[in-house]
Parts: structure tokens; sequence; C-alpha cells
């Protein structure tokens, strides 16, 4: 930029460049670089302040990534923790038949020509609901409710101790003892000792049989003051298992 000066021009001098600025010139300088200064200064906090609120997230982030971390952490060691103690329920609806050992009263399914003969039990059916408690051999109680389909009917209810055992594999075996209770024609009271298997198809439903010994003391004979009838029942059904852990 030149500077050219009217005076020196009327003077016939060269015209000379370069030179300084005046006062006022040096005093517009100094406010333009001022003005400048501010305007840095009130930008660069608001920048910092903008780094910071983008990093909040981020923080947010990590302390999230944490909480994931530490609620697996206790879910795994939920899972790797020894298994408790745990309530089990299983029902069944089962058909049967059996043998009668001695046949007093010359029924007439009897097998055989003597009273002491094998005769055939008539076919029941059976509805069955046990609770039980416990880990690994599980103690609790159960209760049959069932009738003969054909012939005299005589439902009976029996209530009994149970003790079942159900391994990693899809097995569940149980026995129990009671005391089957004859409704009618005549109430008569008797006792019972029986094992069951189960194999489930899927985790809760399954196919189930059971081996029954039942004593009932009859009415007195010609032969004897008092009748001894023992019976081996065989049954096989539907069973659902249904558990609850502790």
């Amino acid at each position: 930029m030149a500077f050219w000066s009217l005076d020196s021009n009327r003077s016939g001098q060269r015209p000379q460049r370069g030179r300084s600025p005046r006062p006022r010139e040096r005093r517009w300088y100094a406010q333009l670089g001022s003005l400048t200064f501010a305007l840095l200064a009130s930008f660069v906090p608001q920048l910092a302040w903008a780094e910071q609120t983008d990093a909040e997230p981020l923080s947010s982030s990590e302390t999230t990534d944490t909480a994931l971390s530490e609620r697996e952490a206790r879910a795994l060691k939920r899972l790797d923790a020894p298994r408790g103690a745990s309530a089990r329920f299983f029902g069944s609806v089962a058909t049967g038949t059996g043998f009668r050992f001695n046949n007093p009263y010359r029924l007439s399914t009897q097998l055989g020509a003597e009273a002491t003969s094998l005769s055939l039990v008539d076919p029941y059916l059976d509805f069955a609901a046990s609770i039980v408690y416990g880990h690994g051999l599980q103690h609790g109680a159960s209760l049959h409710l069932g009738a003969p389909v054909t012939g005299v009917f005589q439902p009976y209810l029996t209530p009994s101790y149970v003790l079942a055992y159900r391994a990693d594999l899809p097995v569940l075996l149980y026995g129990r003892l009671g005391t089957p209770i004859l409704l009618s024609p005549d109430i008569n009271l008797g006792g019972e000792i029986a094992g069951s298997v189960s194999y489930f198809l899927t985790s809760g439903i399954g196919l189930t049989g059971e081996v029954a010994f039942d004593l009932f003391y009859g009415a007195a004979t010609l032969e004897t003051q008092q009748s001894v009838i023992p019976v081996l029942a065989l049954s096989w059904g539907v069973i659902v298992d249904v558990e609850f852990l502790k």
C-alpha cells in the first residue's frame, strides 16, 4: 500500500512508500486487536464446556456397562452356587388291574378251582396327586382316588407317605406307604406299599407305571373266622411334574 501526500506532489518531491501509520490509525489497529482478543477469550470457555458436555454420555455409558457387568456377575454366581432344596408337585391319571391271591367269596373272575387260587381284579381308574420337598431324595405325601370301571362299584381313597427321587435323567422314582380306604359297599381299611417309575417325554410330562401290594382283612367264612385278602395291582398312565426351586 502507498500513502500519497498532496504537499509532496506540489513541491515536486517523489512520493514516500511504506511510511509509518498515523497515530489515529495506530489506535484503530489497537482497538481491532483488543476486540479480536476478547472474542477469542469468550469463545474458548464455551468450547471447553462443549467438550465436557460431549464427554458426559460416555461417562453414563461406562456406568451402564459397569452395572450390566455387575448383574451378569451376580447371575453367574447364582448359577454356580450349589442347588438348594426344591418342592415338586406331580399328578397322574392311570388305569390298571391286578391279581387277588385269595378269593373266599368265589367271585366270577376266579382263575382257579379253589378259594385260595388267583382271581382277577376288575379294571380300575386311578387319579393321584403328590407333593414332595427336599434336596435329592424328597419326602412328601400323596392322595389316590379311584374306582373300578366294571363290576361292583367300590371306590377307594388312599393317603400315603411318599419318598421320591428325580435325577438329571428324565426319570422319576418314588415309593409310597399308605392306607387304602374302601368307601363302598362296606367301609374297610387296608395297608399298601407301592413303587413307581416314570419316564418324561418333556421336562414335565411323561409316562408312569406303578406296582402296588395291598392287604385287606375280610369277613369270616366257613373255613376261617377272618379272611385275609392280598392283592397285587399294576397300573400305567400319564404323569405331570412341576418343580418349584428355592
